[in-house]
């Protein structure tokens, strides 16, 4: 009994160290292998309730989980990060980055042509707004425009920013139906380099969305497979795009580097994962460093993981104060906002 459960420890923690392992494979190359990380939440929490079991079996052997969870502890801490409350320093910049589903219309306008999406992202009052999947609602940029936003539109995303545009321009990347921008934003004597981009979505229909769900209730291995097995096409199709706009966009920071940069965006992928690890060589998550707990932003039922993201250059901002708001619900995304201090 007791070695049982010592093997069963043990195989829980080697499956969780490959959802890490497997973040250092290029999606490109093994499209369906990156897939193995959307397991890391099952095996850590799998891994996080042997302590307790432990605690009753025999404690002697609680440290199998605690050195299992410590050796690929950078990414529990992406995962399920937890930071102390944190107060924004005067003069902080307030980052705002939504999925907004084309201004959540037309359930988000009422009869009147006022959109509840404009008035809450007004409402924040917010220094750097980025909207991905926008669309082509460009009469909402005046709107911006005469609250003193400077506005830059491409591809479907829109950035409102109160801080001058010096230059902005389109990201030309590989992509079926995604998009993204640079811009270049003047901060006092300083140029932030800001990227907001769209990464390259799953395209999961309805209908597979409720295969998905389906297979979740599956009691027999043979229906699981045939319920899972279009789902799983769709993920590896999408995945090689995903990791050519990391290297891509990778590629433009590490240039602009040692200079501020920002990176707004809905991801399509969890803080474990190839396009999370690559970005987060050179900047760090807002999430991460000023927020606690999973902090889901997409949370169509069924599917409630974080793939939106705000990262930032750490020599020259700090995070503070870091959410996700849940009381914007007219998308199938939350907004995430943050707080970044500039470090003299």
């Amino acid at each position: 009994m007791l070695w049982a459960a010592t093997a069963a420890n043990v195989v829980l923690i080697l499956m969780l160290w490959t959802c890490c392992a497997v973040t250092y494979i290029n999606p490109a190359e093994h499209p369906r292998l990156s897939l193995l990380t959307l397991a890391f939440p099952v095996f850590l929490l799998a891994n996080v309730m042997c302590i307790p079991a432990w605690c009753i079996i025999k404690w002697k052997r609680v440290w199998l989980p605690i050195a299992g969870l410590l050796a690929c502890w950078s990414f529990v801490h992406h995962y399920f990060p937890l930071n102390l409350p944190s107060t924004p320093p005067k003069g902080a910049l307030k980052v705002l980055s939504f999925n907004s589903k084309g201004y959540g219309n037309p359930e988000a306008t009422d009869s009147d042509g006022r959109n509840a999406v404009v008035e809450y992202l007004l409402n924040t009052d917010a220094d750097i707004i980025c909207l991905q999947e926008s669309g082509k609602y460009y009469y909402y940029v005046d709107i911006f425009d005469q609250k003193g936003y400077y506005s830059y539109v491409t591809n479907g995303q829109h950035l409102y920013t109160k801080l001058p545009i010096i230059d902005a321009d389109t990201l030309h990347l590989p992509t079926r139906t995604n998009g993204g921008m640079t811009a270049k934003l003047q901060y006092g004597n300083d140029t932030i380099l800001l990227i907001n981009n769209h990464f390259e979505s799953n395209h999961l229909t309805p209908a597979l969305k409720s295969q998905y769900k389906d297979a979740l209730h599956a009691t027999e291995t043979d229906t699981l497979r045939k319920e899972l097995r279009p789902v799983v096409g769709v993920l590896t199709e999408a995945a090689p795009y995903r990791a050519q706009q990391t290297d891509s966009i990778a590629a433009i920071i590490e240039q602009w580097l040692p200079r501020p940069v920002i990176l707004c965006g809905d991801f399509n992928d969890t803080p474990v994962s190839y396009t999370h690890r690559v970005l987060t060589r050179h900047l760090d998550s807002a999430y991460s460093e000023s927020a606690s707990g999973v902090g889901f932003t997409f949370h169509e039922r069924g599917f409630p993981v974080r793939i939106d993201h705000i990262l930032y250059s750490p020599a020259s901002f700090r995070s503070y104060g870091t959410y996700v708001d849940h009381t914007m619900s007219y998308s199938d995304h939350y907004p995430i906002i943050t707080f970044l201090s500039l470090q003299h």
